[in-house]
Parts: C-alpha cells; structure tokens; sequence
C-alpha cells in the first residue's frame, strides 16, 4: 500500500483467519491487539524513536509519542500499524479486515445515501470483491482519522463513501449531525486507498499535515 515519504506502515500475517465469529475470544483480540502495537512499535523505530510505548487514551484509541501521529488496526491472522511524523500528516486512519461479505444485518447499519446502489453496481461489475467489507474498511479508517481531529465518534451513516474500483481508492464526506459542532478547520471530506491482500482487505486514510 502506497504512502507518503514520512509514514511508515508495519504489518504481520499470521494464521488464516478461522468461520466468522460474533464476539472474538478475548485471549485472541488481546494477541492480536498485543501484534498490532508490536507493528506500531516497529514503524516508530524505522521512523527513528527510540521510545516505542504506546499507551490507550480515554476514548480507546492510542496515544502516540510527542512529534507523530498514527492508527492500528487487527483482526484474524493480520495486524497492521501506520506511524507518520506531524510535519507530514495530521492524523491517519488505517484500517484491516477479513476479505469476506459483512453480515446483511450489519451491512443494513452501515450503508447511507446512495451507497447501497454503488455496492449493487461494483458488486455486478467486480463479483470477487466482498465490496460491503471494502465500505466497512473505509469507513473505519475515516473514522479512526476523524476521531483524534475532533475528539467525537459519529455513526457509520454520518460517513457517505466513492469507491474508485479501478484505482484502488475512494473518497468520503462525514457529515456532522444536527446539534453537534466541528472546528471550521476540521476536514470533512477525505481521501483514500484501499486493497485486496490474500485473504484480507486494508484501507488507509492520511490528512495531510497543512489540512489538520
């Protein structure tokens, strides 16, 4: 996955990844959670820090040295860490998956606007990509981008997503909810990669430090 000069992204693979579970056992998200600040851990040393701890701030998401900015992301048989220095970006959002179709229970949570025509579409076009896991993707990671930005979580449907097949990107808008305020200077729309690995999806998003 291509990024910019001044990020890092660290990854490992492990076993391949098992029938779909609701609720993951706790000893495996807590490995798999362990291997993903391990990735984090190494990104930050290629990035030259010697302190490699990453502690969990209040809100869940992890705290990062002074001076960088980054996201973590883990699920079954893939852990996967992106660090950048605050001169390049101003957050990142970095997110992995299993590479099979989200529940249509779930799926029906998730989907906004005019997406559910755009999944039809790509689906009919591009039958091998499990396209409603490619949406879960991105939006986790605009979401993983937005939250150290504005120190708010919103729901998946507050996020309306482009998917660029052919290019392997996409484009997204958060739209803040009535009653609720941003900083002017806050980005609200986004742009992204993503990719088929194996037997896995990732996505990333990367604010660029001057839109932060």
């Amino acid at each position: 996955m291509q990024v910019p000069p001044g990020v890092v992204v660290a990854a490992t693979a492990g076993t391949a990844p098992g029938p779909f579970r609701a609720r993951p056992t706790s000893a495996g998200r807590s490995a798999e959670s362990r291997s993903a600040r391990d990735c984090a851990g190494a990104a930050l040393a290629m990035l030259g820090q010697r302190s490699t701890d990453i502690p969990t701030g209040e809100g869940g998401q992890p705290v990062w040295p002074t001076g960088f900015v980054g996201s973590l992301s883990h699920c079954p048989g893939f852990t996967i860490a992106a660090v950048g220095r605050v001169g390049v970006a101003s957050a990142i959002g970095i997110d992995v998956e299993v590479h099979r179709p989200v529940r249509p229970a779930v799926a029906a949570t998730i989907v906004c606007g005019s997406e559910a025509s755009m999944l039809a579409r790509l689906a009919s076009c591009h039958p091998p990509v499990a396209w409603s896991a490619v949406l879960w993707s991105v939006k986790e990671s605009v979401f993983k981008a937005w939250y150290p930005l504005t120190g708010r979580w919103v729901d998946y449907t507050a996020c309306e997503v482009v998917i660029h097949p052919d290019r392997g990107s996409f484009d997204a808008r958060v739209v803040v909810p009535a009653g609720r305020t941003a900083r002017s200077t806050t980005p609200r729309t986004f742009a992204g990669r993503w990719s088929v690995v194996g037997t896995h999806l990732c996505s990333v998003v990367i604010v660029p430090a001057s839109r932060g």
